[in-house]
């Protein structure tokens, strides 16, 4: 979006900037509802979670070589277990929110579960809470960012 703003001010193309701006904006101001009521959902869903605690009872380590050039990625993967409150024993891969994850085994660590579905778990709350909100303010940037190259491209015409 950049290059095109340079170089329709550099060419003097304004009307690149209210064709390409003015557009994106509106589409981008109709979904920002949408954002704003499933950004909602998840935070009513981040506080009705329930805790309990769990402890890493495996740590997988995924080994893949590159056939082509002989590159080597390793993926670890924590593996935590806990027991809702219903008494329901769940064991799920852990992607996130675990420092260290190659030396985890053995930790002892909270979980924070939805009740209707314990698979939807997290380690912490304010992180996902906080992702959220900057998943909005980001929606919220773009609105504003391509109607002011809207604007910008009307007051250079």
């Amino acid at each position: 979006m950049g290059l095109m703003v340079l170089a329709a001010v550099g060419w003097g193309w304004p009307w690149a900037l209210i064709g390409s701006g003015g557009p994106l904006a509106v589409v981008a101001a109709v979904h920002l509802p949408g954002a704003l009521r499933a950004e909602n959902r998840r935070v009513a869903r981040l506080a009705s979670m329930d805790t309990a605690q769990g402890r890493v009872v495996a740590v997988l380590k995924d080994v893949k070589v590159n056939q082509d050039d002989g590159d080597t990625s390793i993926t670890i993967t924590p593996v935590l277990s806990f027991t809702t409150r219903e008494g329901t024993a769940v064991t799920a891969h852990c992607a996130s929110n675990i420092p260290n994850p190659a030396r985890a085994y053995g930790r002892d660590v909270t979980v924070h579960y939805p009740s209707a579905d314990p698979a939807g778990f997290t380690l912490d709350r304010a992180a996902e809470h906080r992702s959220a909100e900057q998943g909005v303010t980001l929606h919220v940037l773009f609105v504003v960012v391509l109607a002011a190259t809207a604007v910008a491209g009307m007051a250079m015409l």
